[in-house]
């Protein structure tokens, strides 16, 4: 005899198949955690009657946050080892009028970093295919004084100009797009406008200084659009999240991210200047690594 479980799972998979076929995917993102959703719901209803949260990220530093700034995204910054890690790094590279290309920005605080410790003539470029994301980095940079020297540019950045299908993740991911699978069905993806490194350089007419890199596994192909600037003598300094275990979730190889450094010139270091190997981001499933071409140490 079958049991009753055994008969549950087929329809619960009807069912999933009736969803994904009937209810918007951004309908589905709302529905799948209530309680989360309906923070997300009460941070904008707070946010839309003036309530604001002061935060001091580092000591001297402090951002006015709309509520649901620090808590989804700022607070990995701040009590996270290994983000605190690499923020730190990051904090540590920057300098007067440097130009950040913030790449994933998610909701912008690297590039608010910049505009801070970089001085007034420092500028940043914040590119994110999540809508909610941009708009969340725009009420950062309105809030916080940097409208005048933050772009913000929703696309993704891969290695060819057009669009590109994501998969929006919704507020249990607080905004994020990720690259969708082989088996991901037309009804769960998201065109995106997609953009390269280069490209971007030339449409804003500037060349970045420093580049921040966090696409969830879509490194290599960053770096494949970008060649003429990686290559070039006046090369950015990096700062990298590889996802090597998400890349071979979807099938492809980690590997190709620390070649294409290699064939560039880059040299790879920890978020502590610590010179680190391939063999040793290849063993990691997540690692943020800073990477500065060899000439330029």
């Amino acid at each position: 005899m079958v049991s009753a479980a055994m008969q549950e799972v087929p329809s619960r998979a009807r069912a999933r198949r009736v969803a994904r076929a009937f209810v918007p995917r951004a309908v589905r993102n709302w529905l799948r955690s209530p309680a989360v959703s309906a923070r997300w719901a009460w941070d904008q209803l707070k946010f839309s009657v003036g309530v604001r949260q002061v935060v001091e990220m580092r000591p001297g530093w402090s951002l006015i946050c709309h509520p649901a700034a620090y808590r989804c995204a700022y607070f990995a910054q701040a009590h996270d080892p290994e983000q605190v890690a690499e923020f730190e790094g990051f904090i540590k590279h920057t300098s007067p009028g440097m130009v950040l290309f913030d790449i994933g920005a998610h909701f912008g605080l690297f590039s608010l970093a910049a505009l801070h410790y970089g001085g007034p003539t420092a500028c940043a470029v914040a590119v994110d295919p999540s809508p909610v994301a941009t708009r969340l980095i725009k009420i950062q940079a309105r809030l916080n004084g940097g409208v005048d020297r933050l772009q913000v540019i929703q696309a993704s950045v891969h290695d060819e100009d057009g669009s590109r299908d994501m998969i929006a993740v919704g507020v249990l991911a607080s905004g994020y797009y990720v690259s969708p699978s082989p088996a991901s069905p037309a009804s769960e993806l998201s065109k995106t406008t997609a953009v390269t490194i280069d490209s971007l350089i030339a449409v804003l007419g500037t060349r970045p200084t420093h580049i921040k890199i966090d696409v969830e596994g879509n490194e290599a192909a960053v770096l494949r659009g970008g060649p003429e600037i990686f290559s070039g003598g006046d090369a950015p300094i990096l700062f990298l999240e590889i996802h090597n275990e998400l890349v071979r979730e979807l099938g492809e190889d980690p590997g190709e991210t620390l070649r294409l450094l290699r064939d560039y010139g880059y040299q790879t270091f920890t978020s502590d200047d610590v010179p680190i190997d391939a063999s040793e981001i290849s063993s990691k499933p997540l690692i943020r690594v800073i990477a500065r071409k060899q000439d330029s140490f």
